[in-house]
Formats: structure tokens, C-alpha cells, sequence
């Protein structure tokens, strides 16, 4: 049988903190490793949305880049073919012998995202993300995806469009419905639980455990929320335990 291409996409700013490096060397070396192709471009992946939606969201390029991510997909799939996978560039690989079998048509991260609740509990919320997701030309959701995304866009006021309204959040409500392929091994760590693991184990590591999960093999280090100094060096401290 046939193996089936895999392409790895990423992309980042010129300037970036050094740790955001650090993590996308990681996965261009387990990219060549595992024989996959990999390409990485800068801000020019914005590009792929329309200038209109560009002009709108000028100062709200995360939500710019959740759906200029989709279109550049659907361009690599039209050229490539095979199997297009893209991963945020704040993604570390942990385990570089991991391979992508042989998936379906369509699949998306799964976090297990670790917090204190308002009434002081630890809770494990299992949900999609799309800092790790792949599409290949069969997919029905990838062309859907970058319809509802430029709509939800279109229609909303740009001064109140949600953090992940068109990324997390979206992928949520229809995995309800849809019930897509999930890859636990491509997850994400809160800053709680990421405190935990450089340090000592807690409740959070056992609210953890207790969900079961398979070993990680890529964690998103979730950069969005990496903004004081010591969370830099939470981070710092984890990609040094994982020689990278």
C-alpha cells in the first residue's frame, strides 16, 4: 500500500521569544526524522485571508490567523495532496519517535485543559483545539470550516469578536454534533498543571491522572498565557527536561 505524503505547516513572526524557537526546531526535527515535508512561512500567512477580513481584523491577528491557516491548508492540499498538517509554532514535540498513522480524513488535537474551578475544584476539560490539526483533500470539514469561519467574521462586530470564537470555541460546538477524530497525543498543558510538572506534583497532576490519558507526544505550551517571568520560566525549565 501506497504511503500517504505528510506535509507539516507552521508558521511565526519574525520576532519571537527564543522558547517559541526552541519549540519549532523540535518539530522541523521530527518532521525530517519521520521523513514528513516541512515548510514554514512568517506574517505572510496572513495573506490568506481577504483583504477585507485583514482590514478588520487588523489588530486581532490570532483570530486572523485561525482562519488564514485553513485557507494556506487548502492551498498546500491543492498542490500536495496527501495529508496536510498544521502545528502552532509554540508546540513542543516530547516524544520524537511518535508517527501519524494512518488517520482519517479529517483530525484535530485533543487538550485536556487543568484548572481550579470558582468553587475551588480541579477539573479536566477534554475538548478539541486546532494548534495540531489535518485535512486531507477528501476532508468535507476543512471547506466547510473556511466557509463558517469567514461568515462568523463577516457578521461579527470586530470590536467584540471572542478569542477563539473562529479556533477552540468553534471546533467545541461542532464536535458536539460531528464527533471528529481527536488526537490526545497532540495536547495542551494550563499554566496550572505546567507549574506542577517543573516542580512538584500537586492536585492538579492528579486531576490529571485521573482523565487517563494516553502520552502526550506533542504538547501546545499555550504562549498566549506565557507572559510574565515566571511562566517564561515554567517554560523554559520544561523544554530543558525534554532536551530542546
Amino acid at each position: 500500500m501506497a504511503i500517504t505524503p505528510v506535509t507539516i505547516l507552521q508558521s511565526a513572526a519574525d520576532a519571537m521569544p527564543n522558547w517559541v524557537s526552541r519549540c519549532m526546531a523540535s518539530v522541523a526535527d521530527w518532521s525530517w526524522h519521520q521523513g514528513y515535508t516541512y515548510h514554514c512561512i512568517g506574517d505572510n500567512l496572513f495573506d490568506w485571508a481577504t483583504p477585507g477580513l485583514r482590514a478588520k481584523l487588523h489588530d486581532r491577528k490570532p483570530i486572523l490567523a485561525d482562519l488564514a491557516r485553513l485557507r494556506w491548508i487548502e492551498s498546500e492540499l491543492a498542490v500536495r495532496g496527501g495529508l496536510v498538517v498544521w502545528i502552532d509554532a509554540d508546540t513542543l514535540v516530547v516524544d520524537p519517535t511518535w508517527h501519524m498513522p494512518d488517520w482519517t480524513h479529517t483530525f484535530f488535537g485533543e487538550e485536556c485543559w487543568v484548572q481550579r474551578t470558582a468553587e475551588g475544584a480541579w477539573r479536566a476539560f477534554q475538548s478539541p483545539h486546532n494548534a495540531f490539526m489535518g485535512f486531507t483533500a477528501a476532508s468535507p470539514v476543512l471547506g466547510f470550516l473556511v466557509y463558517l469561519s469567514e461568515s462568523i467574521i463577516e457578521r461579527a462586530d470586530a470590536a467584540h469578536i471572542a478569542p477563539q470564537m473562529v479556533g477552540p470555541k468553534l471546533l467545541k460546538a461542532l464536535n458536539n454534533l460531528a464527533r471528529f477524530t481527536l488526537v490526545p497525543e497532540a495536547g495542551a498543558v494550563s499554566p496550572e498543571l505546567l507549574a506542577e510538572w517543573v516542580g512538584e506534583a500537586g492536585p492538579a497532576t492528579a486531576c490529571y491522572e485521573q482523565a487517563a490519558r494516553a502520552p502526550l507526544a506533542l504538547v501546545n505550551l499555550c504562549s498566549s498565557l506565557t507572559h510574565s517571568e515566571e511562566a517564561v520560566q515554567r517554560v523554559g525549565q520544561f523544554l530543558a527536561r525534554h532536551g530542546a
